[in-house]
This record gives C-alpha cells, sequence and structure tokens, in this order.
C-alpha cells in the first residue's frame, strides 16, 4: 500500500495514542489530504535527520496511524490525536516532495495464544501494575488499578508505549513481531524497574511519616 510518511523522534505503538501539533506547510498539506479523503499516514522514527527543516530519513518500521481528533487553528496549523494500528515495513520510497509517500507492507503479528504465553503476559501485567503503583507512590499520588488489555501483543504494545525507555529500545520492541518475545523483554526491564524502585518507596515513605506528630 501507499503511505505518507512522518517522521518523528517518537515511536508509536499500535493502539498507543500521540499528540502531534502541525505547523509545517509539507505536514499540513499531508494532514489535510488525509483528512479530506480519511486516509492514515505512516509514523516512523527517524533514522537521519531532523523532524523540522530538511527531510529525514526514517528508519524501515513504522505504525500507521488513524487520525481520532483534530482541532484547526489559524493559518492552516493544527492540533492532532493519532492511533497507532498496524505495523508496517517501508519497501520503497515513492517521492519525497511535498511531503514522503511510501510503498510499504503490512506487517502481522504472529498468533500467540498458547498457555505458556498467556501465562507469560498475566505475570507481565502483574509486574506492570506493581511498577506503576511504586511510580505513583514515589510521586506521593493515590494508587489506582491499571487497566490493560488481555490479548498478549496488545498487552505487549500498551506496555511498551507507557515504559519510560530511550528510542532505541522502544523502536527495538516496535520491530519484534513475537508477542512472546516482546513480553519476555518488558519482564526483563520491567522486574528490574521495580528493584530499583520499591527501597527509594521505601525511603520516601518513612521520610514523609516522620515528619508527622506522633499520637500517644
Amino acid at each position: 500500500m501507499e503511505l505518507p510518511i512522518f517522521p518523528l523522534n517518537a515511536v508509536l505503538f499500535p493502539g498507543a495514542a500521540m499528540p502531534l501539533h502541525i505547523f509545517e506547510e509539507r505536514y499540513k498539506l499531508m494532514m489535510g489530504e488525509c483528512l479530506r479523503e480519511r486516509r492514515p499516514f505512516g509514523v516512523a522514527l527517524i533514522r537521519q535527520g531532523r523532524e523540522v527543516g530538511e527531510p529525514a530519513e526514517p528508519l524501515d518500521v513504522g505504525t500507521i496511524a488513524q487520525i481520532a481528533a483534530v482541532e484547526r487553528l489559524p493559518e492552516g496549523r493544527m492540533n492532532l490525536v493519532c492511533v497507532g494500528a498496524d505495523r508496517f515495513r517501508i519497501v520503497r520510497h515513492i517521492s519525497r516532495e511535498p511531503y514522503l509517500k511510501s510503498e510499504v507492507d503490512v506487517l502481522a503479528e504472529p498468533v500467540e495464544e498458547d498457555e505458556e504465553t498467556r501465562s507469560l503476559a498475566q505475570r507481565v501485567a502483574d509486574i506492570f501494575s506493581e511498577y506503576a503503583g511504586l511510580e505513583i507512590a514515589l510521586s506521593g499520588g493515590w494508587s489506582r488499578e491499571t487497566m490493560l488489555p488481555s490479548a498478549p501483543g496488545s498487552l505487549a504494545d500498551q506496555i511498551a508505549s507507557r515504559l519510560p525507555l530511550g528510542l532505541p529500545a522502544k523502536q527495538r520492541l516496535l520491530e519484534e513481531l513475537s508477542p512472546r518475545m516482546r513480553l519476555n523483554g518488558e519482564r526483563v526491564i520491567l522486574s528490574a524497574a521495580v528493584r530499583r524502585l520499591q527501597p527509594l518507596v521505601a525511603s520516601a515513605h518513612a521520610t514523609r511519616w516522620q515528619g508527622l506528630p506522633r499520637l500517644n
């Protein structure tokens, strides 16, 4: 399929939302056409170049983005919220003016719904909930239930989008099609994060209680 490509210093995962502020002429034109024709566009991490100015070269694997909401601003600018759909791989670039258009293949992840994968997904969901609770506790907030999808692939993508990872690590998770492999990688990352946060939260909790008056 042919897809307009938006190279960004960001990784969009299927099912995740991403806000965008559109102000460059080429991208105002791109989004205007996508909105008129109700077409998606592609988000891909920049391999070389910058978001603004000269055209940037994207990595081959990205995510198809559907426009979910738009706020039109003066001078043709707009604020958008897009939602990730399928992964894609760029086959070839068709044109670069006024914006990048590419021929892409849609990438399908393997179906991994066996008992081992479902069990792994539940373990990773539990560790992520613990991690999220520790992050909230460290900031002094109130813990609340974390809503996560049950399907292994969707769960892996949702967690990947919410983890504070560097762009290369996020891109590796995007390029990995196997839900089981993504979940295994996230299990390692989350387990290490929980071990790091637990003593910090305990120390912060003790410090807060030390400042309170004691009732005898």
